[in-house]
């Protein structure tokens, strides 16, 4: 793991470039806030970087907002080093974007654990990434799914803020929606791509794509919110589904969202036996699957209500890629 130190003290860049030096890490120094913006925006940017608050040109603020402006998906971890204390300067530190400071003259243990810290969440979003890279994968494994995780999404957010879901929920629609149908990558191709109906032994293979899935994002803490969501989509309220076969009240209110909007996008896409079904009798196809015990019936008729081919009202606030 690669760190940057952006300090124009030499005492204070060599001290720190030495003790970190000494727990292990790989090193990396700037004199000045342009030297230390010239590696975080190229392309093999530490993950973590400390700056010094003061520093000619760009100060480490200044780098920070710079920083924050590129939006990256794995965004470098900041530490702003600085002699002023004082929760104001603390406050105006963390507005420019830092993760975190440390005060001068730095005390070993504080940042020693600073730094795991950092790292520890540089971490959990290189796996998240990697996660939300699988399930693009996953979308790009036949031109049948190309774009389904994006549209369910787009289908289940409109239907939350058609219930009035409050953000943190259609947070995790978003997040959820996009993942869940990653376990999909493991499908073979032929299975996903079979011009006829699936044999019962190529079906159990598809059936394991929810286990799959929720197994492969259970390490990660960022995910754990979504697990319910990419392990029972595929559940019915009459205990019918699968994996686990649970049902009723047993079925999260966010998996139930998801579930209306996956089947809808199911019937109005093309897929490889059939072209994709007009609106409306994908909306009647949905009522009868609610009559038939499968889906939520209030959360299809609201969804019906929608009108035309629903899109999401306003956007939800996310923390995906």
């Amino acid at each position: 793991m690669r760190i940057l130190i952006a300090d124009d003290n030499n005492f204070y860049r060599r001290a720190l470039q030495l003790t970190l030096e000494d727990w292990g890490y790989e090193v990396v120094t700037a004199a000045d806030g342009e030297r230390a913006w010239e590696h975080l925006s190229g392309p093999a940017a530490p993950k973590l970087a400390i700056l010094d608050w003061m520093m000619p040109g760009l100060n480490g603020p200044d780098v920070c907002r710079r920083l924050r402006a590129l939006h990256s998906h794995e965004p470098t971890y900041v530490i702003l080093l600085t002699s002023k204390g004082g929760t104001e300067n603390a406050v105006a530190g963390l507005e420019s974007g830092a993760d975190d400071y440390v005060l001068k003259p730095f005390d070993r243990d504080e940042l020693r654990a600073r730094v795991r810290v950092g790292l520890r969440i540089v971490g959990l979003q290189t796996s998240q990434t990697v996660v939300y890279t699988f399930a693009r994968a996953v979308d790009g494994k036949s031109p049948y799914t190309r774009g389904h995780s994006e549209r369910v999404t787009r289908y289940a957010l409109a239907l939350a803020e058609r219930l009035g879901l409050p953000a943190a929920d259609r947070d995790v629609l978003y997040r959820g929606g996009h993942l869940h149908d990653i376990g999909k990558i493991c499908i073979p191709d032929a299975i996903l791509n079979k011009p006829a109906q699936l044999t019962p032994d190529e079906y159990a293979v598809v059936k394991q794509h929810p286990t799959e899935g929720a197994r492969m994002v259970e390490s990660l803490e960022s995910c754990r919110d979504l697990i319910p969501i990419i392990r029972w989509h595929h559940e019915r309220l009459d205990g019918r589904g699968y994996p686990d076969g649970i049902g009723g009240d047993q079925i999260p209110l966010l998996v139930r969202v998801v579930s209306v909007a996956d089947v809808y996008d199911a019937l109005r896409s093309d897929r490889p036996y059939r072209a994709g079904l007009p609106h409306a009798e994908c909306l009647a196809i949905l009522r009868q699957d609610a009559a038939g015990g499968s889906l939520d019936p209030e959360l299809v008729e609201t969804f019906c209500a929608l009108g035309a081919e629903p899109v999401p009202l306003v956007a939800a606030a996310h923390s995906g890629p």
